[in-house]
């Protein structure tokens, strides 16, 4: 079974040989690696090219550049058309994979009758190198798609597109792509495949180090205008999916608990009255559709007595 291994390169310099040795490394043979130059400003790729003439192994690699920066989602998706594994898996430029971490994904993935998705346990590493847990989502197994969806609405298992075995038809059938020029776009994309897949099954194992004190991660930065427009509008697609999926009562609750929470999000980062009131209008809009306006939150009441507030303005 072929495995490729996706790495989009952009701003790197400084992590992609740790990243690329533990590539090296890697005790499963049937190995191919794409790694996509983003047009990246820096020394990034000219390493990258002095690490692979150096090395003398099996894995087959390939170099593909942008002409110019597009983006993560845009250089997974030339990675993915690029490839030829029967399944794929996305490795972000500044973490690292354990030696064995590929041949447990692939054990097992073929101990579970190739199911859509095999995901790994990932560990952290924080700025004094030190092992951290990152999630506490990744404990279970989920065998048919009502499970994998409610999982996902439920975050039971680890949002990130990182550290798993993907299928090939999940793209090339299902084409649920990375959605361009936006912020989460882990969080559409693992949404987008709950809705259909069957199998999403536990390595129970670590197979990846997400290093914390590397990362720029757009999580940990603060709330801007641009990361609240890119949130309403994945909730919008969310919510086009209401009445084709397996549970539409919980998909409404969802959406109604996350709507409200980003009136209170903006509320606490001093977002302006004005901006507030625009994004209330498009989540208001959402709130309203029938099935989310008959559903009961649980979300805390300060939430809604805020979300309440700003509908007077």
């Amino acid at each position: 079974m072929t495995i490729s291994i996706i790495i989009p390169i952009y701003n790197v310099e400084k992590y992609i040989e740790r990243c690329l040795r533990s590539v090296f490394s890697q005790s499963y043979q049937n190995l191919e690696c794409i790694l996509v130059n983003d047009s990246t400003p820096d020394k990034s790729f000219l390493i990258v090219k002095e690490l692979i003439h150096d090395y003398h192994g099996c894995i087959e690699f390939h170099l593909i550049e942008h002409e110019k920066n597009s983006g993560l989602s845009a250089a997974r998706n030339t990675g993915v058309r690029s490839s030829h594994g029967e399944y794929l898996f996305f490795l972000d430029s500044d973490d690292t994979l354990p030696q064995n971490a590929i041949s447990l994904l692939v054990k097992t993935a073929q101990s579970n009758d190739n199911p859509e998705i095999v995901m790994g346990i990932t560990k952290g590493v924080n700025a004094k190198g030190d092992i951290i847990d990152v999630s506490t989502n990744q404990n279970q197994s989920f065998y048919n798609n009502k499970d994998v969806f409610e999982g996902y609405l439920n975050n039971k298992w680890y949002l990130i597109g990182c550290n798993k075995l993907v299928r090939r038809d999940i793209f090339t059938e299902h084409n649920t792509y990375f959605e361009n020029g936006i912020y989460h776009e882990d969080v559409l994309w693992s949404f987008e495949i709950s809705t259909y897949i069957n199998k999403l099954i536990l390595c129970p194992h670590v197979t990846y180090y997400y290093y914390l004190g590397d990362s720029n991660s757009i999580s940990r930065s603060p709330l801007s205008i641009k990361r609240m427009k890119d949130s309403v509008l994945i909730l919008e697609k969310k919510a086009s999916y209401l009445g084709h999926i397996v549970n539409d009562s919980l998909l409404a609750q969802h959406i109604k608990n996350v709507g409200i929470s980003y009136i209170y999000a903006m509320a606490r980062n001093h977002f302006s009255k004005n901006t507030i009131k625009v994004f209330l209008k498009r989540i208001d809009k959402l709130l309203q559709i029938d099935i989310i306006a008959n559903t009961k939150s649980n979300i805390p009441l300060r939430w809604i007595l805020t979300y309440n507030y700003y509908k007077y303005f």
